[in-house]
């Protein structure tokens, strides 16, 4: 690789400037990251509505006394 500007189709290389691949690269991971935690999120929210049917359930069922 020569001194200077050498460009691909991804970036620019060799001028000192930002390497816009690696830029994509690391947008790509953070969306990824996201994608991860709201699948997460999105699994507590059902486990915890589970959890709350189940109590439900289980009062109207007569198995649990609530002393109000």
């Amino acid at each position: 690789m020569s001194v200077g500007t050498v460009s691909n189709q991804y970036a620019y290389v060799g001028n000192g400037g930002v390497d816009v691949l690696q830029t994509m690269q690391a947008l790509a991971q953070r969306q990824a990251s996201r994608a991860l935690a709201q699948r997460a999120a999105d699994a507590a929210m059902v486990a915890a509505q589970a959890a709350q049917m189940a109590a439900l359930q289980a009062i109207g069922a007569g198995r649990v006394d609530l002393y109000l």
